[in-house]
């Protein structure tokens, strides 16, 4: 622990807790009641009240550090994990998405249309019979190039060179390299991995500073030696804008960058703030740090990659950073305003929610409320009982700035404590919904890639040979059979790939498991609307739907049409291909749910995706049906593409936080340009704790501190002080004259044989008193909880004094005697314990009925117990008497 103006505070807060807006300003509001406080305490003993409040200035002491110090931590919390997220997600995100660009080079390095024309290059070198030829074939391999990259958007350029590296062809004509020494050509010739993957500056793409490529050799036919290499050129400042775009919202403070393993930036979303090339302090050793950067201070938090699928990238890392000053701005966004009352009170009160020592706080102020409650009620009661008090006056407005005092703090506390319930709960909130839109995200960029991979295959030259043919032979669908089964071994995404002929009838699929289909008419809708698809842009995809091809589960099957070579516009068939929906949407659900410090995902988080009719398509629960309606809100659902929402509902008798978002696409999958349209949901589920009924106490029962002599006699009329309190919801008193004070209701020690209105005995001065709880000889409208007693108000007359069990202590007003109506006329009887009701008086704040009890009649009870326990003997000679296991 560290200290901080006058407060202990938390190691983690010492260089943050001067730019934290809310711990700033209730740390300025209570050290200022403090310094009210120990005056107060001054004066009460100075003043001869009896009033000592050094123990309710010390409670106030500990309880503001420990407020100030978890008000501290959690929005520390909220803020620090929200930049993790943000770091994490870049990231991560990036990684995905060149871990298709290694599959990518892998699957077209192999590609026969590329592989012949290397052939043919090396066959015609220095023959001028073939150069017309040559050019013809480069056109056709630059034409080949342009259909994959209108596929596969994510590239801006497309180079093939022979194994000197001299440029065969390229897809970007601006593009003035004739020939290459980067080395990345050598490495690629000889490297035993699947691909090369290279990020810094090279010749191959001389008006970047740096470029992205993943480069791979081509192989002859019979694979006995490289014929050249080929280069995929990535458009990494275009998908970083993006990633960094999807991040990073409108007045946000927070500047996103990918950093190079060394701590050098090499994309930012603020090139102006932080330039490309600039170097940073990585912070992996802590969740963050305080770091300086050109002459600023800022909150800084570092991430490296999870990987995805065994690649962890180049190893880059993730970094946020947010100046300083702004990095605990309050945001201007209530989240918690569109949650329900009742909802919201009812997760307030969640055991599981919040910390122990959170948890804590209210009591503790509850109970410290309490005990300076009773302090100045006590101090009224006292100053009106002792004729020899000295400066009465002066006490009475003391005990009044008491009064005052206590209700400042109170109100303090009261707003801090919400306060720092809303932090927690809105951080949950943004969370959820957070990692909703990385869901969905991962979603439409996975599908992105589906669509991309049905419309290439289907352009492989061997499928749109044979389809074109008359009568397909055997050999024929045997070769595309083996094609099929080549790519599937590559893209392990799909349970199967299936050619099929212009009459629907399958031809080839790479799943030995449904060769028996081959023969055979597919007999779905999609293949129908796949071979009446206009160009080889268009794609399809079937509805989630139950299919035979995937064992009788829901999944989706992309499709393209398959056309002639010779003739664009005639369709000779088309492929499908399966996605495995169930273990990779789940894992994508998995991959956005929560984790907690030892990235253990939090018990009862499950993560949902859903169309707009609230139709299940992948969950990570088990007991929610793939294809059934998920029971929750509309509002959910009922979002434009690419919103977000999140609020607390009520589901399976608990509360939980849901964050949804409904996908938009990516790049042009689901773009205006798209006609495909499927909106899908994310949906993140955080448990918030069970739903338990919320009592709400009205405001005019919660613990108050009591101002003295609210209602004081008029001028020249007599007058009696009364010393009220509440049982249940009833408002009594009894005259203060015949109060000696109010002490806790702890420790009351049971009586044998006693009737059930005697709770026992509780000492007082020494001496054991006997405790009445009179719920059974008043008149309420409502049940009393006898659980709930939380004073004992002493009672004196003649002979031994007792103790009656109320709920709260209320004002102690001066009545003018004629607003005093006794009932012993009206309700005769022994057992009647009332002796008058005060009439209500409005003006004077006085708006209900005042019953005053009477000591005497309550005494008469006493009288009987007394008899019980032995005659005339006293309490104490009773309480002597007993065993000692009584």
């Amino acid at each position: 622990m560290q200290t901080y103006k006058g407060i202990a505070i938390d190691d983690s807060l010492l260089p943050l807790i001067g730019h934290i807006e809310s711990v700033e300003e209730y740390r300025e509001m209570l050290q200022t009641l403090q310094a009210v406080w120990d005056n107060l305490t001054l004066l009460g003993q100075l003043s001869g009240t009896g009033t000592d409040m050094s123990g309710t200035r010390q409670a106030f002491t500990g309880l503001t550090a420990a407020l100030l110090n978890n008000l501290g931590i959690e929005t520390r919390k909220k803020v620090v994990l929200e930049m993790e997220s943000k770091a994490q997600v870049a990231v991560d995100i990036m990684v995905r998405n060149l871990f298709e660009r290694t599959a990518d080079i892998g699957f077209l390095a192999t590609d026969d249309d590329i592989r012949a024309y290397l052939e043919f290059v090396a066959k015609c070198t220095d023959n001028i019979h073939f150069r017309d030829e040559l050019r013809q074939r480069r056109e056709q391999i630059v034409k080949h190039f342009r259909e994959y990259a209108r596929k596969y958007t994510v590239y801006h350029n497309i180079i093939l060179l022979d194994t000197e590296g001299k440029v065969m062809a390229q897809l970007d004509a601006d593009n003035a390299v004739a020939a290459s020494a980067d080395p990345l050509i050598a490495t690629s010739l000889a490297t035993d991995d699947a691909y090369v993957e290279t990020f810094r500056h090279s010749d191959l793409v001389p008006g970047l500073a740096t470029s992205l490529i993943y480069s791979y050799r081509v192989m002859a036919a019979d694979g006995s030696r490289p014929l050249g290499v080929l280069c995929l050129c990535f458009r990494f400042e275009n998908e970083t804008a993006g990633i960094f775009g999807n991040l990073v919202t409108e007045g946000d403070w927070c500047t996103l960058a990918l950093l190079d393993e060394d701590g050098t930036v090499i994309a930012c979303s603020d090139a102006y703030h932080v330039p490309v090339g600039a170097h940073l302090e990585k912070v992996l050793d802590a969740d963050c740090k305080v770091v300086r950067f050109a002459g600023r201070e800022y909150l800084a938090v570092t991430r490296a990659t999870k990987g995805y699928q065994g690649y962890m990238g180049p190893g880059w890392l993730g970094h946020v950073m947010v100046p300083l000053e702004k990095a605990f701005s309050r945001a201007t966004a209530d989240r918690l305003s569109q949650v329900p009352a009742s909802l919201l009170a009812g997760v307030m009160m969640s055991p599981t929610l919040f910390s122990q020592d959170l948890r804590g706080i209210p009591p503790q102020a509850e109970r410290i409320q309490r005990e300076l409650n009773r302090s100045v009620w006590n101090g009224n009661v006292r100053q009106s009982s002792d004729k020899k008090a000295i400066n009465p006056a002066f006490s009475k407005v003391l005990l009044w700035e008491i009064s005052n005092t206590g209700l400042k703090t109170r109100d303090v506390f009261a707003r801090s404590i919400g306060n720092l319930h809303e932090t927690v709960v809105s951080s949950i909130l943004e969370d959820c919904q957070f990692l909703a839109s990385l869901a969905i995200d991962i979603m439409d960029r996975n599908l992105y890639e589906r669509s991309d991979d049905c419309r290439w295959w289907a352009l492989t030259t061997a499928f749109r040979t044979s389809l074109a043919q008359r009568s397909l032979e055997a050999d024929a669908a045997g070769s595309i059979a083996a094609i099929l089964r080549t790519i599937n071994g590559l893209y392990t995404v799909y349970t199967n790939l299936l050619v099929f002929d212009a009459n629907g009838t399958l031809v080839a699929v790479s799943s030995e498991q449904d060769a028996h289909r081959v023969g055979k008419s597919i007999g779905e809708e999609w293949v129908r609307r796949t071979l009446a698809l206009k160009d080889s842009q268009s794609y399809a995809v079937s509805a989630f739907d139950p299919t035979d091809l995937y064992g009788g589960a829901h999944t989706y099957i992309f499709a393209a049409a398959i056309r002639a070579i010779d003739d664009a516009n005639q369709v000779v068939g088309g492929i499908g291909i399966v996605f495995d929906a169930a273990p990779q949407f789940e894992a994508m659900l998995r991959d956005s749910l929560p984790r907690d410090e030892k990235g253990n995902v939090p018990e009862g988080c499950f993560a949902v995706f859903a169309d707009r009719k609230r139709r299940v398509i992948a969950t990570t629960d088990p007991r929610i049906v793939i294809g059934g309606e998920l029971p929750i809100d509309e509002a959910f659902f009922a979002l434009d593409n690419g919103h977000a929402y999140s609020n607390i509902v009520e589901y399976r008798k608990q509360y939980f936080a849901i964050g949804s978002k409904m996908s938009s696409g990516y790049r042009e999958f689901k773009g205006p340009q798209d006609a495909y349209r499927n909106d899908i949901a994310a949906l993140i589920f955080i448990p918030l704790g069970q739903v338990q009924a919320v009592i709400q106490t009205p405001l005019a029962h919660q613990e108050k501190v009591q101002m003295p002599h609210a209602a004081r006699g008029r001028m020249g009329q007599e007058s009696t002080e009364i010393a009220t309190f509440y049982i249940g919801e009833e408002w009594f008193g009894i005259p203060s004259l015949n109060v000696v004070e109010a002490i806790d209701a702890v420790r009351i020690t049971p009586l044998p044989g006693m009737p059930g209105y005697v709770r026992g005995v509780v000492m007082f001065g020494g001496d054991p008193i006997l405790v009445f709880d009179m719920r059974d000889h008043l008149h309420f409208g409502k049940p009393v909880d006898p659980a709930t007693y939380t004073q004992i108000v002493v009672v004196r007359g003649e002979g031994e004094p007792f103790g009656i069990l109320v709920h709260r202590l209320g004002e102690i007003p001066e009545i003018d005697n004629d607003a005093i109506d006794s009932v012993a006329n009206l309700f005769p009887g022994e057992g009647v314990l009332s002796e008058s009701v005060v009439r209500p008086d409005p003006a004077n704040g006085r708006g209900n009925i005042l019953i005053v009890l009477s000591a005497e009649r309550i005494r008469a009870k006493l009288i009987k117990v007394r008899e019980r326990v032995g005659g005339t003997a006293t309490v104490r000679e009773f309480t002597h008497s007993l065993p000692a296991q009584a």
